[in-house]
């Protein structure tokens, strides 16, 4: 939380690959689309920090993720499908996170905090390595979104992240990780958001 089996509870860093349990959450939304979003063949993988150091953490994620919505009454006019992963850090990680990818398109994105309201944006770019990187204090959690897109005309979008690298420097604690989908979707009668969550698991 190896490859074959499925745990909902939390494991120990460096432990054998997990496979998480798949999630969906099924929607009507008020102007009648029928809505789905599912996060299927997951696994985290925590292996031992490539630093051998005593505060960080290191591990890699597999993950796909599937938004649906058909029927409906209005046509959508706007929508966004994102895939990421919320962290938490028991102690202050004061050096920062980063999570990122290599080769193809690599993930991207920011966190950021303005007081006590934590702040974050998605995107993608090109070459050999994307990031996330945040400043965490004791007890925060934060969305770490790892890739995007709209629905495409006929109402799917897929995303899929594999062997995706994460790591957090800094903490002096547990580190916990929970994948989760979200799906906005815009029409000119109603405006629909939910997620879906994974089950957490330490890495």
């Amino acid at each position: 939380m190896g490859l074959a089996s499925v745990t909902t509870g939390l494991s120990a860093a460096g432990a054998e690959p997990v496979s998480m349990r798949p999630q969906s959450y099924d929607k009507t939304s008020r102007d009648g689309w029928h809505l789905n979003i599912r996060i299927d063949n997951e696994v985290v993988n925590s292996v031992p920090n490539l630093a051998n150091a005593n505060d960080s953490r290191e591990g890699f994620v597999t993950a796909s993720a599937t938004a649906t919505a058909v029927g409906g009454s209005s046509p959508i006019t706007d929508s966004i499908f994102i895939v990421g992963y919320q962290l938490g850090c028991q102690s202050d990680v004061s050096a920062g996170l980063q999570y990122g990818g290599t080769a193809g398109v690599a993930p991207q994105g920011s966190v950021g905090f303005d007081g006590a309201t934590p702040s974050a944006s998605a995107g993608g770019t090109g070459g050999l390595a994307g990031f996330v990187q945040t400043v965490l204090q004791p007890g925060v959690i934060v969305d770490l979104p790892l890739s995007n897109m709209s629905l495409s005309s006929g109402g799917v979008a897929m995303l899929d992240i594999d062997n995706i690298h994460i790591k957090a420097d800094a903490c002096g604690g547990d580190v916990t990780v929970r994948s989760y989908a979200y799906l906005r979707v815009s029409t000119d009668a109603a405006h629909t958001q939910f997620a879906v969550y994974g089950d957490p698991i330490k890495i």
